[in-house]
């Protein structure tokens, strides 16, 4: 018999980029309309394979997952833990374990690439046939995709008007960040959570989170720690808290690699160990309430937010984007480069360009790129090498450990000209001009070039012959010309 006042008798928290106790709509849904609740992380090996997700993406979500587990204890709510194949298994093992543990309502923030959307409506379609109640949120974004439009009922396809238009729409209501879940009661005698359940074809739901998974290597999970970075809501808290401090500087320092002036809550954002709510409350707090002017730094950083609201708005209105294809279609008649030569030297940070090689280089150390290194980089590769973007996109995807989908294709998107509202195809990012501007003195080309380090603060932008450097792997102004050409040839 329900309880009168809760609507729901027993509740299943489908945990998936939301990886938090605090702030998540799903979860504070579940804990104030059910008496019992248990959650749920699936993971999905195969899937997230084909869609590039790398190890240290991978890593880095279990390890944010051990974490929410110790969280959620405290509160008595069990966290369960399944490995399937891919999002096509999903409906079917979550059918048979809300009838195992006769569960009446599942709750869950929404995923906006297209495969995840699909498995959504298929739990949706096959849960609700079962008598079980789904509730998906809209938590990933301050404002639900689809309710930012222009006043013909069009989506926003240039960012300047969408931001006007967020922002207003946002100041009309409150942004109000959600407590944690209550401390559920233990269950009634007999009524307990079991600690595993055996399901159909081997599989087997567990309250144990796994030391290895399908396909990744994952062996820095228990440690907490991924290539340096901490995971977890807390450390994500830490880090808001340190950045609230230097966040009046970030429109005057963002740019220049070698400080730390940058939010790095990237990650934390993207796995939902941290809410984009939290985020920007922390930002108007900071600003007095003000979405645009005071402070020049505070400002800007609320903008660079609004960028990945845009890109995940547009992935929604525009499901050719997590297909592979360009938002402006005739961008695919450029005859792009595949030499796989090239791009291995791009990849390894080999090319003779010493901002390139150096942003390569912090990548493939550490899982992450500073901001305006991706834009160099991404130059670079798709108008100076003319190498399809797309390739560029798969390999952040399976290197960087904040890999958002949206904002990856966004960003590749932009700057290969082939994007809504991307970059002119004339402009061309100058590496050894964007060097000097941003690096001037060489600190950051030192840290990760050592073998140009004794080169002075002039030479070490353009190399003369180094021993040990490779020379530059094209010729950069020819190669703008180039892309230039092809772009206006484009009909």
């Amino acid at each position: 018999m329900i309880s009168r006042q809760f609507p729901f008798e027993r509740g299943l928290m489908w945990f998936r980029s939301d990886l938090r106790i605090y702030d998540n709509s799903a979860l504070y849904r579940a804990s104030t309309h059910c008496k019992e609740i248990a959650s749920i992380f699936i993971a999905c090996p195969d899937s997230w394979k084909l869609h590039n997700e790398g190890d240290v993406l991978v890593a880095f979500r279990m390890a944010c997952l051990h974490e929410l587990q110790a969280q959620l204890q405290v509160r008595n709510i069990p966290l369960y833990f399944l490995e399937v194949s891919t999002f096509s298994q999903v409906p079917q093992v979550l059918q048979e374990i809300t009838q195992r543990l006769k569960i009446d309502a599942l709750f869950a923030n929404a995923e906006y690439p297209l495969n995840e959307q699909r498995r959504d409506n298929a739990v949706r379609d096959v849960l609700t046939k079962s008598g079980v109640e789904v509730e998906y949120f809209s938590d990933r974004t301050l404002l639900p995709p689809g309710s930012v439009r222009t006043g013909s009922g069009d989506p926003y396809k240039v960012f300047t008007p969408f931001k006007r238009a967020l922002i207003q729409l946002c100041a009309e209501s409150e942004t109000k960040s959600l407590p944690a879940p209550r401390k559920i009661a233990p269950p009634d005698k007999g009524a307990y959570w079991p600690k595993w359940l055996a399901l159909s074809e081997g599989k087997k739901l567990k309250q144990k989170m796994p030391g290895e998974l399908s396909q990744y290597t994952i062996n820095t999970v228990e440690t907490g720690v991924v290539k340096g970075w901490k995971a977890g809501e807390k450390a994500a808290q830490k880090r808001l808290k340190v950045f609230s401090g230097l966040v009046s500087k970030y429109q005057s320092e963002r740019d220049f690699p070698s400080l730390d002036s940058t939010s790095r809550l990237s990650p934390y954002l993207n796995c939902g160990a941290i809410s984009i709510r939290q985020c920007v409350n922390m930002a108007l707090n900071l600003n007095q309430g003000l979405w645009q002017g005071g402070n020049n730094g505070i400002a800007c950083w609320i903008s660079e937010l609004i960028w990945r609201e845009f890109y995940t708005h547009l992935l929604v209105d525009f499901p050719r984007l997590s297909k592979g294809e360009p938002f402006k279609e005739i961008t695919d008649q450029i005859p792009w480069s595949y030499n796989e030569d090239r791009f291995a030297c791009w990849s390894r940070g080999e090319t003779g360009v010493p901002i390139v090689d150096a942003a390569m280089r912090q990548l493939n150390e550490t899982a992450w790129m500073h901001n305006r290194l991706r834009m160099i980089v991404a130059s670079f590769l798709t108008k100076n090498m003319l190498i399809d973007w797309r390739w560029g996109e798969r390999y952040f995807m399976q290197h960087l450990l904040d890999a958002d989908f949206a904002s990856n294709n966004g960003g590749w998107q932009w700057t290969a000209s082939t994007g809504t509202d991307a970059a002119p195809y004339f402009r061309v990012f100058n590496p050894y001009s964007q060097s000097q501007k941003f690096d001037p003195d060489g600190t950051f080309i030192r840290k990760y070039i050592p073998e140009l380090s004794s080169l002075n603060n002039k030479e070490i932008h353009n190399p003369p012959p180094t021993e040990g450097y490779p020379k530059v792997i094209c010729d950069v102004s020819a190669g703008r010309q180039r892309a230039i050409e092809v772009f206006a040839n484009l009909k």
